[in-house]
């Protein structure tokens, strides 16, 4: 863990050295860190160890790149500058005690007079404590975010009225009290992903009040920072280290700020730090600089509360409302190479018809389990009223039309096939790497349903490895261990449960939700981006391509 000396004014600043710290701050007293102005060491305590490869990046919602506004500035949602004082603690500061703060005010609409208040505000001592003794330095010397993360989702955090920053004590897990759990048990995320390294990207998360937690290496110029003016440069690295690395958070931007526009970022070095706290941080530098520099990329994070969204603005569906859908799969089974083969049904468990002219779809896709961006359609049923009255027709063996209606306690199969089930083959592109295989109804969300969460079936409910479009879940040589037999016998209660529509497990509790999934493909569809994602899958596989319905 890095420190770096500074002097306060008055002083003029000529020199600050870097100190390795290997304890906490034994002789100083116990309050030393609630003093503003205090002449000591910054301390830091981001270690830069992420594995991002195993964080999902958020879907691109498509928040508007065209219409951001010049300027978005959520600081008020934010509470006091904080100061982490002689611990290297600036991890818990940044998601504890400023992102989840924030979050929460967001989500309830509390002022900025509320946030002043300990009870609204979370404890980066109890966030810091919380972590795995083995997942931080000894004596409060650094930790990753996704230590952080992982004990704000599973745990939470205690408000900062009971767990006061002050007399840490090491910090060790051991001196958690369970006064402390039982409180931080009410105060967790939902989930966290990273956000890709942009400028819009971040931009478009602050306008739509969505914090931006980063991790940065500092050079010697930012420690001593002490205006106004816009950051825009580094200096040497000679007194700070090749190795300081920082949490912090943005909470702002202003395109008319400096040469290039600039981020707003909260630092937690007290408010005689910077310009009362905070800095400005130019555009660019802060992309290629702090974020993105070759060998050194560090993280961009945000994270939605337990209750909270960060969906786009919702469209409002159509049809009928008393519908709904239900997907089941009977079974998921390796054929020969690339081909495989799924038995599935839909089931209408509502109490109105799902009628054809509704448009509404059925599609098996696959997607990347650390980025749903990176999505694509295995087959891709439609209803309407393009083909004649309960009649269907097939334009390739990957998409079927369908004019049938399903009424109330029936089914997909039984109306149009007389049968229980029915099964389709569907050939794996060439991937490589970690996905999920979904079969969902009502794709395009066209009715809206009371509970749409039965909507989604997951064959596998962990990441399904792929090599070269063949699926491998046991070894890079063993292509065909993957198969899927269920042995729940399809009822209405499971249907009405959302059986296997969900895959947070205790052993991946980040995954995807099925809000982020549903909108997502939302978006693909209103922006025409899902039609020319199936086109092309239908192009590459030599079938043909079906024309545009009404």
């Amino acid at each position: 863990m890095r420190t770096a000396k500074h002097f306060t004014k008055p002083l003029v600043i000529t020199l600050f050295s870097l100190v390795l710290f290997t304890s906490c701050c034994t002789d100083c007293p116990d309050d030393e860190v609630n003093n503003e102005n205090m002449d000591s060491e910054y301390f830091l305590g981001y270690n830069g160890e992420d594995n991002l490869s195993t964080t999902p990046t958020t879907p691109n919602y498509g928040f508007g790149n065209g219409n951001l506004p010049n300027a978005a500035d959520i600081t008020d949602k934010f509470p006091p500058i904080g100061n982490q004082g002689n611990y290297g603690t600036c991890v818990a500061w940044a998601v504890g005690y400023n992102l989840k703060t924030a979050l929460n005010a967001i989500d309830n609409n509390l002022s900025f007079s509320d946030l002043n208040q300990d009870f609204n505000q979370f404890s980066a001592k109890d966030l810091f404590t919380a972590i795995p003794n083995s997942q931080k330095g000894s004596n409060c010397n650094g930790t990753n975010f996704d230590s952080a993360f992982d004990v704000l989702q599973q745990r939470g955090v205690a408000t900062a009225q009971t767990v006061p920053y002050y007399a840490l004590n090491g910090c060790s897990q051991s001196n958690l009290q369970s006064s402390w759990t039982n409180e931080a048990n009410n105060n967790r995320i939902k989930y966290w992903r990273k956000i890709d390294p942009s400028i819009t990207s971040i931009k478009q998360n602050i306008a739509n009040n969505i914090p931006v937690v980063f991790g940065a290496k500092l050079s010697d110029n930012f420690i001593t920072w002490n205006s106004s003016a816009v950051l825009s440069s580094n200096t040497s690295y000679n007194n700070v280290g090749q190795h300081a690395y920082h949490a912090m958070v943005v909470s702002g931007y202003d395109n008319s700020k400096g040469a290039n526009g600039a981020f707003k970022v909260i630092n937690s070095w007290g408010n005689g730090w910077g310009n009362g706290g905070y800095i400005w941080i130019d555009y660019n530098f802060f992309i290629s600089e702090f974020v993105t520099t070759p060998g050194n990329q560090k993280p961009l994070f945000i994270a939605v509360n337990e209750d909270g969204n960060t969906s786009p603005p919702d469209d409002s569906n159509t049809g009928d409302t008393g519908v709904d859908l239900a997907s089941w799969v009977f079974q998921d089974n390796y054929v020969s190479g690339n081909y495989r083969e799924l038995y599935f049904n839909i089931y209408n468990i509502g109490n109105s018809t799902a009628n054809p002219s509704t448009n509404w779809s059925n599609a098996y896709i696959y997607f990347n389990a650390y980025n749903a961006n990176d999505y694509g359609i295995l087959f891709y049923d439609e209803f309407n009223t393009s083909v004649g009255s309960n009649s269907f027709n097939c334009p390739t063996t990957d998409n079927c039309i369908f004019n049938y209606s399903i009424p109330p306690g029936g089914n997909f199969t039984q109306t149009v096939f007389g049968q229980p089930d029915i099964n389709r083959q569907y050939i794996i592109p060439n991937l490589n790497g970690y996905y999920y295989l979904l079969l969902i109804t009502d794709a395009n969300d066209m009715f809206q349903e009371i509970d749409e969460s039965n909507n989604f079936f997951y064959p596998s409910l962990t990441p399904v490895l792929f090599i070269n479009g063949q699926v491998s879940r046991d070894s890079e040589n063993d292509t065909s261990s993957f198969s899927f037999q269920n042995s729940e016998t399809v009822s209405e209660s499971k249907l009405k449960e959302g059986y296997r529509s969900r895959i947070a497990t205790k052993d991946f509790n980040n995954a995807y939700t099925q809000d982020e999934i549903s909108n997502l493909l939302k978006v693909e569809f209103n922006s025409g981006a899902f039609q020319n994602k199936l086109n092309s899958y239908l192009s590459e596989n030599n079938t043909k391509l079906f024309g545009n319905k009404n």
